[in-house]
């Protein structure tokens, strides 16, 4: 399988790689301003690139890992926002129905609106904030582009290793390294899910040609920030990465006092019965932090 990843120097795109190539697929990564080895520059902005590469590499599947996925970036700046993660995927999805190629675009269980969480491939979204719209505006024209038969991934609260170390499971350990509280949203629940996983599952899912939308997230579907942390923290402790300390590492405020510029829904969790009857491990976060210092360094 020859697979084209949009986005490889992020952190699902990296892991798509490394899974893909520890199966045996021939695999080109791309990055735009943080220059990988072994990975191509590509600026979707650039169509003519852009085509110049697919036709070129000619690959089976293209995998749109790529976007912006800062919620607060988004809200400032809706043109951006729709650009990077709806014009772009929909150019892509057009030139694979030209040249006969499945496509994936990642997007995110932030395009309902929290009432009523965990949410199923089936429920309804209702996106609240710039990001969640353009995020499912996307899912919409890319479908209707390629007549449903694109394969889009939801995710949600994703950690691993990345090279930029931005996500939450990374700025927990920081924080707990310099003994520094964090303040979480005491009212904000999802799924921790580890990258690794989801490029796992999203392997198996070419494998067998499927389309359509699919949960890839882990199982505990009502996390708070702060069961998070504490899992983080206790793993982290375990394989002494941090210093135990008896301080009260965060502090809990509700979404409403945090004064985020975007609205978040509250109860953005993915229900993942769908994934477990392909994937009998489907959603086992407890066993992901066993070996959190490998999974991040």
């Amino acid at each position: 399988m020859r697979i084209l990843i949009i986005g490889a120097s992020g952190l699902v795109g990296s892991h798509v790689l490394a899974e893909a190539k520890a199966r045996g697929c021939e695999v080109l990564g791309t990055y735009r301003n943080h220059p990988v080895d072994d990975l191509v520059r590509l600026d979707l902005e650039d169509p003519v690139a852009t085509r110049s590469l697919l036709e070129s590499f000619r690959p089976d599947w293209v995998v749109h890992a790529a976007g912006w996925t800062w919620v607060d970036g988004c809200e400032k700046d809706p043109a951006r926002a729709f650009r990077e993660n709806c014009e772009q995927p929909e150019m892509l999805a057009h030139l694979c129905r030209e040249f006969g190629y499945r496509f994936v675009y990642f997007s995110t269980t932030y395009i309902f609106d929290g009432t009523a969480g965990p949410y199923t491939e089936e429920d309804k979204p209702n996106p609240i904030n710039i990001y969640a719209r353009s995020k499912w505006a996307a899912e919409q024209k890319i479908q209707a582009v390629l007549e449903g038969q694109a394969l889009i991934p939801r995710v949600i609260c994703v950690w691993g290793r990345e090279t930029q170390q931005k996500n939450f499971v990374y700025q927990v350990i920081k924080a707990l390294k310099e003994a520094r509280q964090m303040t979480l949203p005491s009212d904000q629940l999802g799924n921790p899910t580890w990258a690794g996983d989801i490029a796992r599952w999203l392997l198996g899912l070419m494998n067998r040609r499927e389309s359509g939308v699919w949960n890839l997230a882990g199982n505990l579907e009502n996390c708070t920030r702060a069961e998070w942390f504490c899992l983080i923290r206790d793993a982290a402790r375990a394989e002494q990465l941090v210093p135990i300390s008896d301080s009260n590492a965060y502090v809990s405020l509700s979404t409403a006092e945090m004064k985020q510029p975007a609205l978040r829904p509250l109860h953005a969790g993915a229900s993942v019965r769908k994934l477990g009857l392909v994937f009998s491990d489907a959603g086992r976060y407890p066993s992901e932090l066993d070996c959190i210092e490998r999974r991040l360094l």
